[in-house]
């Protein structure tokens, strides 16, 4: 018999097997995720361009995209971009891989929170972390170049600082709690806030009634945490305010905050927007019998950890779904809540085979996909025609064979389960991965406009421009775009030898067409005019 001094000791082995496991197999996965596709516009282009637009020489306050101000973001991501070229040089790979770095920082601080809500249970926080990393939607927009998991490591920093003043009512929590709410307001805007506040001023709602902190110091101590970190964020917001005179004044402190509150001005979706995406967040770990019974109310009830993630999870949720604009992506800081939760559901013992196919239903559908595009059964309308080659083909269902034969050993326990997610992204990757190069990229159109900088470049495009090409060329100086037609005449006088990209077909005296390129269903065309 086993000696029972001997149990914490095996769980909190299998604890740190967890949590190395969780921060291998998510740094691998990302990699090769971001090597299967470029850049993808409308977003990392556009992040990747107010980041250039720093580097070369604009505003470290505030931040600009293609020379006019970007008030959408506050700047810390195009400033942590910015501190990485100080080592690495102006690097695409580099930037890119400031999304990951903080996720697995969210790895290691959902271990953390773990270890502090179930200081009993040493196997928790590296489940936790597991399930965190190998969970679809985190390991997608963690490899992505966004701000949400970047916002989830300021939440984790905020709820660590809200347990430990639960703890102690120390000084110390404070300024955790503080910090992290800085944190949160510089990497996506006050939004961090509705992450973190609602958890902590529901303290009675989920601590034991015996270890309740008198309310009036509980109350006073999260609204100095709160001034603290407001006294933060102004270091840089005062400056920035100043410096971007009164319409970025306008832009932060109400059409970018409240104003995407009180009436969201894009992405509006019904209130039950969320509540529909819910199975898409939890797969695959909530796919199963013990998944869906960690979500019971009487588990999420049963001790004072259970209900601090609960409260945390549930009151996020409501407020979100109650604003009008929301996408998938806005709750990615709870994916560390719903693996907190998913932590005591790791299979124990064999799953049942439906629940295992239910798993590799999103891995089949990609097959499928597959097999339509070489096929030639499947072409998206507004694209220009797609192929799939034959290797990636067989890639994909080499990929799926091994993950049926992986997830169909009985003994494959929650290593394997761990593998669904990133396997199936992996066959996504290269179903689509030569069609996102072609038809994706910005490279190409970026690097000729770039070359051509010097003569002079320009834009005809009725659409918003979202800085597509500014770092992907390098530009030195914004795109400039011209109004009609005319415009595009007088430029051409201007700039002997000049290029332009144009959405339009034009036939102005002076240009000729050198290529034409596809990029997000339209054809771009590229003149250069033609010295006289």
């Amino acid at each position: 018999m086993a000696n029972p001094d001997d149990q914490p000791t095996q769980a909190g082995s299998n604890g740190r097997a967890y949590l190395v496991a969780a921060l291998v197999l998510f740094f691998v996965a990302v990699l090769s995720l971001i090597s299967l596709r470029p850049l993808m516009p409308l977003d990392e282009t556009r992040y990747l361009a107010v980041a250039w637009e720093m580097w070369t020489g604009g505003s470290k306050f505030v931040p600009h995209l293609n020379g006019e101000l970007y008030s959408h973001k506050p700047p810390m991501l195009f400033w942590l971009i910015n501190l990485v070229w100080s080592v690495t040089g102006p690097s695409g790979f580099a930037a890119r891989m400031v999304g990951p770095a903080f996720g697995l920082i969210a790895l290691l601080l959902t271990a953390v929170l773990a270890r502090l809500l179930w200081p009993n249970d040493a196997a928790r926080p590296g489940r936790a972390a597991l399930v965190l990393a190998s969970t679809g939607v985190f390991l997608f927009y963690g490899s992505s170049t966004m701000f949400d998991v970047m916002l989830a490591v300021g939440v984790l920093v905020a709820l660590i600082g809200v347990v430990l003043l639960h703890r102690d009512m120390g000084w110390k929590a404070v300024a955790v709690l503080a910090s992290g709410l800085a944190f949160g307001v510089l990497a996506k805007g006050p939004v961090a806030l509705l992450h973190v506040l609602p958890v902590a001023l529901s303290m009675p709602l989920w601590a034991a009634p015996d270890a309740r902190p008198p309310l009036r110091a509980w109350y006073g101590r999260i609204g100095l945490a709160v001034l603290i970190a407001f006294g933060l964020v102004m270091l840089w917001l005062g400056p920035a305010l100043v410096l971007g005179g009164p319409e970025y004044r306008y832009d932060v402190l109400w059409r970018q905050s409240a104003g995407r509150m009180v009436e969201s001005f894009a992405h509006v979706e019904p209130f039950w927007f969320y509540l529909a995406l819910v199975p898409v967040y939890l797969w695959p770990w909530g796919w199963s019998r013990a998944g869906l019974a960690a979500f019971s109310p009487r588990r999420l009830w049963s001790n004072e950890g259970e209900r601090f993630v609960a409260v945390w999870l549930v009151s996020v949720l409501l407020a979100f779904s109650a604003v009008s604009g929301k996408l998938p992506h806005y709750l990615v800081p709870e994916m560390p809540a719903a693996a907190l939760l998913l932590a005591c559901a790791l299979p124990k013992q064999a799953v049942a085979r439906l629940w295992r196919l239910m798993w590799l239903l999103p891995a089949l559908a990609v097959l499928a996909l597959g097999v339509a595009i070489w096929t030639g059964a499947f072409q998206p309308n507004g694209l220009a025609p797609i192929a799939l080659p034959t290797i990636n083909l067989a890639a994909t269902v080499l990929i799926l064979l091994a993950l049926v034969g992986v997830v169909w050993w009985r003994r494959s326990g929650a290593f394997g389960v761990a593998l669904v997610a990133p396997a199936t992204l992996l066959m996504l990757h290269l179903t689509l991965s030569d069609t996102l190069f072609a038809q994706y990229s910005t490279e190409r159109v970026g690097q000729w406009l770039g070359e051509n900088e010097a003569q002079g470049i320009a834009r005809f495009d009725p659409r918003n421009y979202h800085g597509e090409f500014n770092f992907t060329g390098r530009l030195q100086g914004p795109l400039p775009a011209l109004a009609d037609q005319g415009a595009v005449q007088d430029w051409a006088l201007a700039h002997p030898g000049g290029a332009l990209v144009s959405v339009e077909e034009l036939a102005i005296e002076g240009l000729i067409l050198v290529a034409e390129e596809p990029l997000r269903g339209r054809n771009l065309r590229l003149y250069r005019v033609v010295p006289r």
